[in-house]
């Protein structure tokens, strides 16, 4: 009987002392545990910052040095050398590229484009790649700033034959700019195939 009315004492003060809580394992990849190596996240180029005057609507005239190789399907302007059509700019996703949409009426007919423009932090220059509407592939140029002029070079291969190409865009940041592209003709030299004088749209 003694050792029963000992039990009871013993067990209500071992009842008493409170238990150690578990701490909780923290879950893999917990926001907590940072990877021995980051991504590192870095803000848009100051060279995407010259662009952004590009931002907007644009109407545009085109001038053909060769129309008529590029006819394709009904233009009611052949076989002048004009062309006209309208150019949105607007900015790409975070600020890092800015986007092209291009909708024109020239010799080849009512044809569209969509452009990426980005900078390139590592090799330190611009890219663009276009998608056409009346080529296949992705076209793709580098480019850089020379003299004022944004300048961009690559080879366009969308119409069969592999050529060397050219871009000079004039006069950036003003209501009013020049683009000219060229190729390489039969003896290597860049010759122009089309310009385009490019003038800020009214607000409509």
């Amino acid at each position: 009987m003694r050792a029963i009315l000992l039990a009871v004492p013993l067990a209500l003060a071992f009842a008493a002392v409170p238990r150690p809580t578990p701490t909780p394992v923290a879950p893999d990849g917990d926001a907590d545990e940072r990877p021995g190596r980051p991504v590192r996240f870095v803000a848009p180029a100051s060279e995407m910052r010259k662009l952004a005057a590009l931002s907007g609507a644009w109407d545009f005239k085109e001038t053909w040095r060769e129309p008529a190789r590029y006819k394709r399907g009904d233009y009611e302007g052949f076989p002048g050398a004009g062309g006209y059509g309208t150019l949105t700019v607007r900015p790409g996703p975070g600020g890092f590229s800015v986007l092209f949409d291009y909708e024109a009426r020239n010799p080849m007919g009512h044809v569209t484009a969509l452009e990426v423009l980005s900078w390139d932090p590592w090799r330190r220059l611009f890219e663009l790649d276009e998608i056409h509407g009346a080529f296949p592939g992705v076209l793709h140029l580098t480019g850089r700033f020379e003299k004022g002029d944004l300048v961009f070079r690559g080879q366009d291969s969308r119409t069969g034959e592999v050529r060397a190409v050219r871009l000079v865009w004039k006069g950036l940041g003003e209501d009013t700019w020049r683009a000219s592209w060229s190729a390489a003709g039969e003896h290597g030299r860049m010759e122009e195939v089309v310009a385009m004088e490019l003038h800020r749209a009214p607000a409509r």
